[in-house]
């Protein structure tokens, strides 16, 4: 017998599931997901606590970039969103309001609708799209470098070192930016109402100040606050758990995207439940 005969091989055969088997599959591991998710929120909140006491570390020159990262490199195109959904507020409210003579309202529909949900929502997804896909790819690049194992062998917590500054850098600005958010979709309606429908501009401002309460102030900046936990969350326990591969980061970054922005709408759908609950 030749023993240069090449060995063969048999391949593998493909198994297929069936329905149940698959949906069943996808539940178990949508289950997992939220047990990672609670455990690594439970890291956060005991990072924070040791922060409090001042057990815990990490730089302070990279907390500040982060906020101006997450804060001013990001108003420009918060503007631009707000101010453009103010606009469309505006020319959609027309449409009804002008069958009635009441185009005045405008004022309120604007006002109430984006400083209640629609600014913090609109900013959330552009944070979720600029923000927390920055915060998976930094992470998974260094996952894949093995840069956060050199940090726990030298002792040091990478969800203090590096996920702990990004959370309070985010927390921190999703208010400032909802409320900024907030005057430029004003700005924004109060144009195309003075400019399109000649309405009287001290008028307009005068039922804008009317309509919108202080109750509305606080509940969007409630959305802006949970917003920010679950951008936060979403990009850097992508990027720590970022498989070390050629597609990791990407899958990642997407994951990212993708689990931040479902999170604020299923946050909002709470939220606003609460909210007709409580009758506010």
């Amino acid at each position: 017998m030749n023993d240069h005969m090449p060995l063969l091989t048999i391949p593998p055969q493909k198994t297929h599931k069936s329905f149940f088997e698959e949906t069943g599959e996808k539940v178990l591991q949508i289950g997992d997901s939220f047990n990672l998710a609670f455990n690594f929120l439970g890291d956060i909140t005991v990072s924070f606590y040791r922060l409090i006491l001042g057990k815990s570390y990490f730089r302070w020159e990279d907390f500040y970039l982060l906020i101006k990262r997450c804060g001013v490199d990001t108003l420009l195109l918060v503007s631009l969103i707000s101010l453009l959904v103010g606009m469309i507020l505006a020319f959609v409210a027309s449409i009804q309001l002008k069958m009635f003579g009441a185009q005045i309202y405008i004022a309120d529909i604007v006002g109430i609708a984006m400083v209640r949900v629609l600014a913090a929502v609109m900013t959330g997804i552009i944070v979720s799209g600029r923000i927390g896909a920055s915060f998976a790819a930094e992470l998974g690049m260094m996952e894949t470098n093995e840069e956060v194992d050199a940090l726990k062998t030298l002792g040091v917590s990478p969800i203090e070192f590096l996920v702990l500054p990004r959370v309070l850098a985010l927390v921190l600005m999703m208010p400032v930016l909802t409320i900024y958010a907030d005057l430029m979709a004003i700005v924004g309606g109060f144009f195309i109402s003075i400019w399109m429908f000649h309405l009287n501009p001290l008028e307009y401002l005068n039922h804008t100040q009317a309509a919108v309460h202080l109750s509305y102030v606080w509940i969007g900046l409630i959305h802006s606050f949970i917003f920010g936990v679950i951008i936060a969350m979403a990009g850097c326990l992508r990027g720590i758990e970022c498989k070390r591969d050629a597609a990791g980061v990407g899958n990642a970054t997407t994951s990212a995207v993708v689990t931040a922005i479902t999170g604020i709408v299923i946050a909002t759908a709470i939220i606003t439940f609460i909210c007709q609950v409580l009758g506010v």
